[in-house]
């Protein structure tokens, strides 16, 4: 029998005299008090008893006031102070503005979706942006931010929080469109980080960008960018602090819990499910959101499971409600809304066949676990993640096998295998003749294994052609000037890992990309497609995406992996267009390109 509160019943609630808490007290008989009482655990903030006795207490935030309104609807009474702050905050999240106040260097100008975007950050301090990969967001922040500091609100220091491979260019974008505000990256040695952190007011940076690993050894209390006090916190590629537990994810949303205003920026803001927003969340408004058990449980679909439960999606009946709790707080638009004048995406796929004896090697470790390779040796292995790491190299050209044996500390004997790609590799092949049928047009081509890219360089160079790296373990000077290179074309082949180039590059220069392998990671597939669309491609007709797949292998599967995770993106971000354009529409039913 479903309990129904009595007419009488309701619960008040009044902003405290400081603003800080919202004051919360039933009235009704004793069991519709109880009820309510209950009915609050199901709410994410935390929820105190007042002191004095006799009420509850929780944090003044938007979120609170929208879960109190679904909750108890009708029996929710917010007192004329309240109701006040609801006014303004509401005028605030939906105040419409298309113009900027400050005036921008000659020859700077921005999109009206920029400018749109900017305004919300001027406007509430405290926004997400998830504009589409190659649309500008930097842009769009920086100004945002010009714009709440020229409105009176204290904005700098700000800490830049980036991958390491776009420091420079956010260093850069700083500098661009803010050339009176001092800039620095924020790197060296720990001493140099110290001197940083030390400078005068009058000499001090206004704006320190860090990577995320430079910024997750200096955000510990008393750590060199914790005792900059940052009125601002910006977080690059958001969907990198998912991992709420992770070191990085904990020193970003140290410091943005810390700040007056907070921007979370990233075209791919989950990578798996809903519950990858979270720690993003809580950094966005931590008082509203403080607990991801709590978030996941109100707003996400879940399983339970051994240790935690699983996410499966968002909850539907509850998605209007989160969805008021950012109201006017965050901000997505496609490319192909705002930016018409880009050039179309056009997708193929290129089937290459195994060789007899590479085959039945492959077929082997997929079904066995145990393979023996055409000169003899044999590669086996123990587990279904290293299976899977061996089947894509397979899949991708001949290999080596060096086993090694040694005597551990404990005394047991340990076997370490080595498999070291060579050619021939059928994908390297294929790469070479889309060189071939394009002399003089750049290509990029990228996969997430270092090897395959140096095996493509190495074969490419052979045949007499130009090719530049992007790949894990370069300094960031040798990453820019390989960029460089290629941007002003110096080179004929750019070959980039996901891991390394999937994120902050700019390679407008290449008409063609092509992918040697697939990422299992939903972002650095979309976010790799998009270093050459985007803003600067315009000067092609077409962005040409090449797959190159290997007839029934592990890359089939990773494709439809891949649209899986795009349909709980989709879902998020309310575009249906994200899994039906992802690799162009076509995720299981492969067919050689004409």
């Amino acid at each position: 029998m479903t309990y129904v509160d009595p007419p009488s019943a309701a619960l008040h609630g009044e902003l405290s005299a400081d603003g800080a808490h919202i004051v919360l007290i039933g009235v009704g008989p004793d069991a519709a008090i109880a009820h309510m009482a209950a009915r609050l655990q199901l709410a994410t903030p935390l929820i105190k008893p007042s002191d004095p006795p006799g009420a509850l207490v929780l944090p003044t935030t938007w979120a609170a006031v929208v879960q109190l309104s679904h909750l108890f609807g009708a029996m929710w009474r917010p007192g004329p102070r309240l109701l006040a702050w609801l006014a303004e905050e509401m005028r605030r999240r939906t105040r419409a503005g298309d113009e900027l106040t400050v005036t921008l260097p000659e020859g700077l100008t921005p999109r009206p979706y920029q400018v749109q975007g900017a305004r919300m950050i001027a406007e509430l301090g405290r926004a997400l942006l998830f504009d589409d990969p190659g649309a500008g967001k930097t842009i769009t922040t920086i100004l945002g931010l010009l714009e709440r500091a020229a409105a009176g609100h204290p904005v700098a220091p700000i800490i830049v929080i980036a991958p390491a491979s776009v420091v420079n260019p956010w260093v850069e974008a700083w500098r661009t469109w803010a050339p009176d505000w001092r800039v620095t990256a924020w790197r060296g040695t720990p001493e140099h980080r110290r001197r940083l952190a030390a400078r005068p007011a009058g000499t001090a940076a206004h704006v320190v960008v860090a990577s995320y690993d430079t910024a997750r050894m200096d955000a510990a209390k008393g750590k060199p960018l914790d005792r900059l006090g940052a009125k601002t916190v910006v977080v690059d590629e958001c969907h990198l602090i998912k991992s709420s537990h992770a070191a990085r994810s904990i020193a970003a949303r140290r410091l943005a819990k810390r700040a007056d205003n907070f921007v979370a920026l990233s075209g791919t803001p989950i990578t798996h499910h809903p519950g990858d927003l979270w720690p993003t969340l809580e950094a966005l408004a931590p008082t509203a959101w403080p607990s991801g058990e709590r978030w996941k449980a109100r707003y996400c679909e879940t399983i339970p499971g051994d240790y935690s439960a699983r996410v499966i999606g968002l909850n539907q009946l509850a998605e209007p409600e989160f969805r008021a709790t950012l109201l006017g707080q965050h901000r997505r638009v496609a490319k192909a809304d705002v930016l018409t004048q880009l050039p179309p995406k056009v997708y193929s796929v290129r089937e290459v066949d195994l060789p007899p004896a590479y085959r039945r090697a492959y077929d082997q470790l997929e079904h066995q676990m145990l393979a023996e390779l055409p000169d003899g040796t044999e590669l086996s292995v123990m587990s279904v993640l290293a299976q899977l790491t061996r089947l894509n190299q397979l899949a991708s050209a001949a290999a080596d096998v060096t086993v090694t044996r040694e005597v551990g500390a404990d005394g047991e004997l340990h076997e370490h295998t080595e498999v070291k790609l060579r050619a021939p590799s059928w994908k390297v092949d294929a790469l070479l003749d889309v060189l071939a049928e394009r002399p003089g047009s750049p290509v990029v081509a990228f996969a997430p294994s270092r090897q395959l890219m140096a095996l493509a360089g190495e074969q490419a160079t052979r045949a007499g052609l130009q090719v530049g790296y992007v790949v894990g373990g370069q300094s960031a000077k040798a990453r820019s000037e390989a960029v460089e290179a290629f941007q002003q074309g110096k080179l004929d082949l750019l070959c980039v890992t996901t891991g390394a180039g999937g994120v902050g590059l700019t390679l407008t220069a290449a008409r063609t990309v092509v992918f040697l392998q697939r990422p299992w990671s939903l972002v650095e597939a979309v976010q790799a497609e998009d270093r050459c669309h985007r803003i600067g491609s315009e000067i092609h007709d077409s962005i040409e995406v090449i797959d190159v797949v290997a007839t029934d292998t592990i890359d089939t599967r990773i494709r439809a992996v891949l649209h899986d995770k795009a349909g709980q993106l989709a879902d998020l971000l309310q575009d249906k267009r994200i899994v039906s354009q992802l690799l162009g529409g076509r995720h299981a039913d492969i067919r050689k390109a004409a």
